[in-house]
């Protein structure tokens, strides 16, 4: 491999960075010339953790002037908050808060800096190729900033700052937010109201603080739950406005690119003018907007018309009840968009309005779907997330719907949506079928509600017969809820290896170009979620509760377009070793999957359904 021409050779350093950043560190070992070529890979972006000053110092020291930081094109500050055990390295800390909704981090990952920014500073000014500094702390950053402008005036600047509901803290803004190198800001607010929705106090900090940083092009809010080592109090209201509505009104609006605001807050019409006021709409080409649930914001955006580069679109549409003209009044709304490549939408609605409201208009263009609200890979503290997320965050999917939505998406290329499991019955075989139909799908996040279907008589979809067993009742958690349910889940929740073969060649067969490259399962268990932490349940006999979440598991099919597909399982049980099952759980798993083998303890024999 020393004799392949170095084009060649950084071409494979490209495709080892791909694979991990330990291989890529062992290539650059080989030998000097591998190490020349590695190099400017390798050191492209390096994270430097705040902590003491002695520790800076001594990483500095260790950085090798003339190997490293030439090659250093992106800097990252990080003051990580070590009270939340995530298994999330330091060095994909910002990717992960850059590349994650702001609803999907619940919990708090950085900390404050109070220390010496000297080093930091020693470090910038020995960066000759510096374009970008992130700083993922809660610091007083103006004297880093005055330097980085004055040594990196093109460098683009991030930083991820703190809310704590105060006037003083604006005065404490104020001293960095005109720096003309500050490119994006993410505002964090710990509040002890996260359960609760959000009106009206983040978007008065947010209009605040545009009002003095009119040249960033990047602003996210992010609500998050105040970590336990934080005893400071903080305001629950956001103090009077300090500025005037001609202070308002004579200021040069800002050209946001970007806008995120979490799905838990409301966008009002009152709040869309006021936005439309603070920043020229125009600019936006992203905008997670929040939740919209009144039909004067739909009217508002209708009637104002403000966005022209939109592409990326992030919303929640919750219909209100007694409300015949909503569909209308969407569709109108999406038509007064431009075409968008990006649609991640969520909430109450019904989803045969989709494809007619919504996708005639940006259909075409649309390359990435998400109708599904999915969980970050990282995020574990599920009691964190917001109450309004935990409900029907999105619509299930009827296979008629989805072939009506492939039919307005011929350029889709990832997709992310809810279908309803039915224990193998051709109408959910239906359902894969649908889903072939989109000609170059490559990657689908196929969420499977895998709760029992009911119709609203409480009685199974599709119909059939109960037995006597099946319609007896079983307490579970608080109440009591009918045998067959539990069964149904059970029966829908057991996804082997052979089932997921069988719906992803389904779907890969009946494509066209058979382009399907990835598909994730991510099995919905509703109530059978299991609830208490794993050292709890580990402690106590294996429940329905349990056992359905391991008969789901979490399974991934890659298919690179040579050889055969890849499947694996990801879940892995909290349990390692064998353990009693509660009887009256156990006798509904053998009603389905009978044992004979003594004493019953869990993992029991099971199989899936098969597709019919």
């Amino acid at each position: 491999m020393d004799r392949l021409p170095p084009e060649l050779k950084l071409h494979v350093a490209g495709a080892v960075s791909d694979v991990s950043r330990g291989a890529l560190r062992a290539l650059s070992q080989v030998n000097r010339q591998w190490s020349q070529i590695v190099a400017p890979i390798l050191y492209k972006n390096i994270t430097l953790p705040l902590r003491s000053l002695e520790s800076q110092n001594r990483i500095l020291q260790l950085l090798d002037v003339s190997r490293i930081l030439p090659h250093v094109k992106k800097l990252t500050l990080l003051a990580r908050s070590y009270s939340t055990n995530l298994p999330i390295p330091d060095e994909s800390i910002g990717d992960y808060l850059e590349q994650t909704l702001p609803e999907d981090i619940d919990v708090s990952l950085l900390c404050q800096y109070v220390g010496d920014w000297t080093p930091t500073i020693a470090l910038v000014k020995r960066l000759p190729c510096l374009q970008q500094l992130t700083i993922l702390a809660f610091a007083r950053y103006a004297e880093l900033l005055d330097v980085v402008a004055e040594v990196h005036p093109s460098c683009r600047v991030s930083i991820f700052t703190l809310s704590r509901f105060s006037p003083r803290w604006i005065l404490y803004w104020s001293e960095w937010l005109r720096s003309p190198v500050l490119y994006a800001v993410t505002v964090i607010c710990h509040d002890e109201r996260h359960m609760r929705t959000f009106r009206e106090d983040p978007d008065r900090a947010l209009w605040d603080l545009l009002h003095q940083a009119r040249q960033i092009k990047y602003l996210s809010l992010q609500i998050s739950v105040k970590p336990f080592d934080w005893i400071i109090s903080e305001s629950t209201r956001w103090s009077p406005s300090q500025l005037s509505e001609s202070e308002i009104n004579e200021a040069p609006r800002a050209k946001l690119e970007t806008l995120s605001l979490p799905l838990i807050t409301k966008m009002t019409a009152a709040q869309l003018q006021r936005w439309s006021q603070m920043t020229d709409l125009a600019y936006l080409t992203e905008w997670a907007a929040g939740t919209i649930e009144e039909m004067t914001t739909l009217t508002a955006i209708t009637e104002l018309q403000p966005f022209r580069a939109l592409k990326r679109l992030t919303l929640r549409l919750d219909q209100p009840k007694d409300s015949p003209c909503w569909p209308r009044a969407v569709q109108r709304m999406f038509r007064s968009l431009p075409p968008l490549n990006y649609l991640y939408l969520l909430g109450r609605y019904n989803p045969a309005i989709l494809p007619t409201a919504v996708l005639k208009r940006h259909g075409p263009t649309l390359t990435e779907l998400k109708l599904y609200y999915k969980r970050s890979q990282f995020q574990q503290i599920n009691e964190a997330r917001p109450l309004p997320l935990r409900k029907q965050s999105a619509p299930t999917f009827p296979s008629a719907v989805i072939t009506n939505i492939a039919a307005c998406c011929p350029a889709l290329q990832t997709l992310c949506i809810c279908v309803q499991r039915y224990r193998g019955h051709p109408i959910e075989a239906q359902t894969y079928d649908a889903l072939a139909k989109f000609p170059v799908l490559q990657k689908l996040d196929l969420v499977l509600n895998c709760v029992a279907a009911s119709k609203a008589d409480g009685t199974p979809s599709p119909p059939r017969e109960l037995t006597a067993y099946e319609q007896e009742l079983f307490p579970y958690r608080f109440g009591q809820i009918s045998k067959w349910t539990i069964r149904d889940s059970m029966i829908n929740s057991a996804i082997d290896e052979s089932l997921v073969k069988a719906i992803f060649n389904r779907i890969l067969m009946g494509q066209q170009g058979r382009s399907l490259q990835l598909l994730r399962l991510h099995p919905h268990l509703g109530k059978f979620e299991p609830w208490m932490s794993t050292d709890t349940r580990n402690r106590l006999p294996v429940s329905a509760g349990e056992m359905i979440k391991e008969l789901a598991g979490a399974w991934q099919v890659d298919w690179p377009r040579y050889g055969k597909p890849q499947l694996e399982n990801r879940f892995r049980p909290s349990r390692d070793q064998e353990a009693v099952i509660i009887p009256k759980d156990g006798e509904i798993f053998e009603s389905i999957w009978p044992s004979t083998r003594e004493p019953k303890t869990w993992p029991l024999e099971w199989c899936s359904w098969p597709l019919q």
